[in-house]
């Protein structure tokens, strides 16, 4: 069976979820190729090589512009922070390769725009991780719409709701800062949950939301905060530039109407 070299970029929550999804693929699904886990590329050298050993990857890399530029590499997966998606994803377009996306795509629609631009232009494969569409529950209920069993859709009602940051000292993470993340949960979360009513439901035509940050400040983030991890508390605080949750309604193409919630504040 052919094989495919993977380098991933990022070696933090996602990066672990990734190894395991590349592991464990072939094992549950005639795939077709078998995915080598050739590189790991990561800020931290140690931090990097402890999470290659355990993940099985082969070798590791601490600059991505590298990993992006070698000819053995098939496959660059990227699980970094959202403010690097694009030079990543436009780097490794034009150096050929096939490119998986964390979601939220971009940190605006520019940058998305250029994103699929240069992969198209570059004729790779290019996929973003809107991993939920791909659940059994999903697959069927998209089956039952296709089928006609439910009839006419009227309403559409999505909830994402997390409670990892309700407490007040809880680190600034990059995830709560604008221009490391674009957005709060309104683009984390809701980004999943537009995707899979997408999928289900069809385009959207018009569109009204409200966001609110709750905690406008927190101690400044420790090297061991991190996605659903709190560090350290420092005495220095620093200003939360997204939102906390994001209510939105929209009207979709087909005159249903659809509400949607995210929320990392959603205790119990």
């Amino acid at each position: 069976m052919k094989t495919v070299n993977v380098a991933i970029i990022g070696t933090k929550f996602m990066g672990k979820a990734h190894s395991n999804a590349w592991s464990q693929a072939p094992k549950f699904f005639k795939v077709g190729l078998t995915p080598v886990l050739k590189v790991a590329c990561g800020q931290d050298p140690a931090g990097t090589s402890e999470f290659a050993q355990n993940w099985g990857w082969e070798e590791t890399e601490a600059d991505w512009k590298k990993v992006v530029e070698r000819p053995d590499i098939d496959i660059i997966d990227i699980c970094t922070p959202t403010y690097l998606h694009k030079d990543i994803v436009v780097a490794a377009a034009r150096n050929g390769k096939q490119i998986f996306c964390e979601k939220p795509i971009a940190l605006n629609y520019a940058e998305a725009k250029e994103m699929y631009e240069a992969a198209e232009k570059a004729g790779v494969l290019h996929y973003l991780n809107h991993n939920y569409r791909r659940t059994p529950a999903v697959a069927f209920a998209r089956q039952l719409i296709e089928q006609g069993k439910i009839g006419r859709i009227f309403h559409w009602c999505g909830a994402y709701l997390q409670d990892w940051i309700t407490d007040p000292n809880f680190n600034l993470t990059w995830h709560l800062q604008k221009q490391f993340a674009g957005a709060g949960p309104h683009y984390d979360l809701n980004s999943h949950s537009v995707d899979l009513a997408r999928y289900l439901i069809g385009e959207v035509d018009s569109v009204s939301a409200i966001m609110k940050t709750f905690i406008e400040e927190r101690p400044l983030a420790s090297k061991d905060a991190g996605t659903f991890k709190a560090g350290s508390v420092s005495e220095e605080k620093g200003k939360v530039t997204v939102d906390d949750a994001s209510f939105m309604v929209v009207e979709f193409s087909n005159g249903a109407l659809g509400s949607f919630q995210s929320s990392r504040f959603a205790s119990g």
